[in-house]
């Protein structure tokens, strides 16, 4: 019995100094780096021609009842027409980046977009922007929406061809 009693003072006491030595270390010896200051990303940052660009389908934040059933589909076709091999998400095997749309405001001829892009090893977003859709008269709201995701994956090859710098809120 005393033999049982001095096995379990032995695991506490080697508990407590394992749980000490833990905030005693520095920040590095411990493998605890996401909040070290000297762990940079790099400023600018450009995906491979053929990158697999994945679109979430978007959200919609409006209230308002919506037919937004193909609507990534359309990102990922201008995405497609950029040089990228892009579709919506659970469709390619993999993805090196990751858009999320939300449909944030509507009318009955325009509707506004906002979206961020997310590299897949990273998690801090690339860009952060808003895209705007309007319709002529006569034309269906669809074509609002059409105008808006094209706006979206213009912005989104102009950073690409930019260098897709981190988005400067991010880090504040």
């Amino acid at each position: 019995m005393r033999r049982l009693a001095s096995f379990r003072s032995f695991y506490m006491v080697l508990g407590v100094l394992a749980v000490s030595a833990g905030y005693l270390l520095p920040k590095t010896m411990r493998g605890d780096t996401q909040g070290s200051p000297d762990r940079k990303l790099r400023e600018l940052r450009r995906l491979n021609p053929g990158a697999a660009v994945c679109v979430n389908p978007p959200l919609n934040t409006t209230g308002a009842e919506l037919e937004v059933e193909n609507a990534g589909e359309e990102l990922a076709r201008g995405l497609r027409s950029g040089g990228f091999a892009s579709g919506m998400l659970g469709t390619l095997p993999s993805c090196d980046a990751v858009v999320f749309t939300e449909i944030t405001q509507h009318s009955r001829n325009a509707v506004e977009l906002d979206f961020r892009i997310l590299l897949s090893d990273e998690q801090i977003p690339r860009l952060c922007s808003s895209a705007r859709g309007k319709s002529r008269k006569g034309e269906p709201w669809r074509d609002a929406v059409r105008r808006a995701f094209a706006d979206e994956a213009g912005q989104i090859l102009k950073a690409q061809q930019n260098g897709m710098s981190i988005y400067p809120g991010a880090l504040e």
